[in-house]
């Protein structure tokens, strides 16, 4: 039996009270039975080594928390990550716990994980409270380093887009019939990574063109020429 923070004291007042808590293994679980008339669980005790049938006045089964399973269609529409669960996936456990790596929009509640009533309100006060800093706002301030394409040279051939973690690139129709990478520059981190994924050069992040660098790299070179003479 795993508890945290203050649960614990109801496990020990419950253990105090007589109640006896009976371990089993994942892949062996305790059955309901039928027996002379009567419902009775049976499971191993993996510490008694043997098979125990209880006795039963009142039987009651937990009900267990799932997933909503609409969930991998919301997430999809939202741009926003599930974990293994299927519950969805916060930006950071600890610097971001209600927030996602998509810009304004936040997670509470069951929608993340099973968690008691307190801490669902807790964590639906902490997104309000995230929520309230952008919508307090009359205007956005978004990154200036961020990636841009050269539709000259982009043939729409789509490596980009499942690279973005942001999910700030999509691959849309010209009026020419042919295909492009787009930029949502609200989402758009400038992190970089289509920029080195993209074969063609068409990406290009701003403040760190190919010509900016290059004239970097030239004016370093020129520096360490001049010093050596």
């Amino acid at each position: 039996m795993r508890t945290y923070g203050f649960k614990e004291v109801y496990y020990e007042k419950a253990r105090e009270a007589g109640v006896m808590f009976i371990r089993y293994e994942e892949f062996d679980r305790p059955e309901l039975i039928r027996q002379d008339g009567e419902l009775k669980v049976s499971l191993r005790d993996p510490v008694l080594r043997d098979q125990l049938i209880i006795d039963t006045d009142l039987l009651i089964l937990s009900v267990a928390t799932v997933p909503e399973p609409n969930n991998a269609n919301l997430a999809q529409m939202l741009k926003v990550p599930l974990n293994s669960d299927k519950f969805f996936l916060e930006a950071h456990v600890k610097l971001r716990p209600v927030d996602f790596a998509t810009e304004g929009v936040f997670v509470a509640g069951l929608a993340h994980s099973p968690k008691f009533i307190a801490e669902a309100i807790a964590q639906a006060k902490a997104a309000a409270g995230r929520a309230s800093t952008i919508i307090s706002k009359k205007a956005i301030e978004a990154e200036g380093i961020i990636a841009a394409v050269n539709e000259d040279i982009c043939d729409g051939c789509g490596i980009c887009k499942p690279i973005c973690e942001y999910k700030a690139i999509e691959i849309v129709a010209t009026e020419e019939d042919k295909k492009k990478a787009e930029i949502n520059e609200a989402l758009c981190k400038g992190c970089g990574a289509c920029v080195g994924a993209c074969p063609s050069g068409a990406m290009e992040q701003k403040g760190f063109k190919d010509n900016q660098l290059m004239a970097l790299i030239d004016a370093a070179l020129e520096e360490t020429t001049a010093l050596s003479i």
